[in-house]
């Protein structure tokens, strides 16, 4: 399975792009999933993302398929707590077992709430997935923040697929030494082989943290204000035109929301 905000080379539009009006990109879609409320358009939003990554990034969602499979049990999940807990008097019960029960509102506004999670976890994963740890740190530095703190942006996009690729290695050691609850096919009984691998992953990841230190020290990082970089980010007329769009979506957006009132669950 793909790690989780591991960058995938290619030399698409996305690709190409600036991290900074690729970032805009990003509040567009968050500015909508955060203003709108009906699952319709939380689903329409989630398929939009998808046909951008396969159209500007050439990234088919078979890359990531499982990744957009583990969504269905979260919005599920999530649906299905607030189906049980949402009973406004207005609200009809679907399903009911005695005193408990699933409302329509309760599971419209849950469906609601797992859609936009899932559409804002694929959202970056769009930018981290087109857009190099290395250009992350520089556009972050670009707009007036101290190297230094630009660096941890870097090593963090960096420092969690290296995690998760420790996790599988550690998985698959324990699989070979036949522990049963690692390789079974019943989630439940993966999920409880996890706590297991938190221990060593944690030393190894503590280990990496601190060679990462001793790396930076020995190179001078912080020694001074000033840098020079090999490679520099400028805007280019793609770049502005993105902005553009992205500025015109999220107008549109609020005046939507806020002045027209769609999108609303009431």
């Amino acid at each position: 399975m793909k790690s989780l905000f591991q960058f995938s080379g290619g030399d698409s539009f996305l690709h190409r792009l600036d991290p900074r009006p690729k970032f805009l990109l990003v509040l567009a879609v968050l500015a909508y999933v955060l203003l709108f409320e009906r699952p319709v358009y939380m689903l329409a939003a989630f398929l939009i993302v998808i046909g951008i990554i396969w159209a500007f990034g050439r990234i088919s969602p078979l890359a990531y398929g499982k990744l957009l499979l583990l969504f269905t049990p979260l919005i599920a999940a999530v649906a299905l707590i607030q189906g049980l807990t949402q009973h406004p008097p207005d609200a009809t019960t679907v399903i009911g077992i005695g005193p408990v029960g699933l409302s329509d509102v309760g599971l419209l506004l849950g469906a609601s709430i797992g859609m936009r999670l899932a559409t804002m976890g694929l959202t970056f994963m769009m930018f981290s997935m087109t857009t190099t740890p290395k250009d992350v740190g520089l556009a972050i530095h670009k707009i007036g923040v101290p190297f230094r703190y630009a660096y941890l942006a870097t090593f963090g996009l960096r420092f969690l697929p290296m995690m998760q690729e420790d996790l599988q290695t550690i998985q698959n050691a324990r699989a070979v030494r036949g522990d049963v609850d690692v390789g079974s096919r019943n989630p439940l009984r993966r999920l409880k082989s996890l706590p297991m691998s938190f221990f060593p992953l944690a030393a190894n990841s503590l280990r990496q943290s601190s060679e990462t230190a001793k790396a930076l020290e020995l190179r001078g990082y912080g020694s001074s204000e000033r840098r020079t970089t090999v490679f520099d980010l400028s805007l280019t007329g793609r770049d502005y035109a993105t902005t553009g769009v992205a500025v015109i979506v999220i107008a549109a957006v609020v005046y939507a929301r806020v002045v027209l009132g769609l999108g609303g669950l009431g």
